[in-house]
């Protein structure tokens, strides 16, 4: 998306207030709600692995398999470098960044997508929707400004296809 296409979502997001500031609030609080998500899944494992009702290999599963996207994901990011969309001249993003480059894949989007996944074996319901947040973290990252479709994109196709393909087999 170039700077004039930006500009329209710009304009309407500035010339509203209070939908400028719900961005920012779901732009700080999804990750958020995903993180306590992935922490209330390690502690529901590890209490069922202490109770003898699981094994531990579903919880070394949600510890190493999302571990290893995200270490994957962010070597990734820094392998190709790609800059941000507010890098280029004439765009200002909705949300203030200061990081320069590291854009694709969006880490934001990557981690919720395949922290939805680590729930699949556990919850279907928790896991179907922890994926809509993902999906929602990658649409404040596009409508921020910190973020392209394509990082985003990449993100949760790999957050979602290595998740889950980790979690099942």
């Amino acid at each position: 998306m170039g700077p004039e296409q930006y500009r329209k979502i710009y304009e309407w997001f500035t010339a509203r207030p209070a939908a400028l500031k719900a961005l920012a609030l779901c732009s700080r609080l999804l990750p958020l709600v995903q993180g306590a998500a992935y922490l209330a899944l390690l502690a529901l494992l590890g209490f069922r692995w202490a109770a003898g009702e699981d094994s531990m290999q579903l919880l070394a599963r949600a510890v190493l398999v999302p571990g290893a996207v995200f270490a994957g994901g962010s070597a990734l990011r820094a392998a190709l470098n790609r800059p941000r969309p507010y890098e280029q001249p004439g765009f200002a993003p909705l949300l203030p960044k200061e990081t320069a480059g590291k854009a694709f894949p969006s880490r934001h989007t990557l981690s919720g997508a395949v922290i939805a996944m680590a729930w699949l074996p556990v919850s279907g319901a928790a896991a179907a929707v922890l994926a809509v947040l993902a999906v929602a973290i990658g649409a404040t990252r596009v409508l921020a400004g910190v973020h392209r479709v394509r990082d985003v994109a990449a993100g949760a196709a790999l957050g979602f296809g290595l998740g889950a393909l980790g979690m099942l087999l």
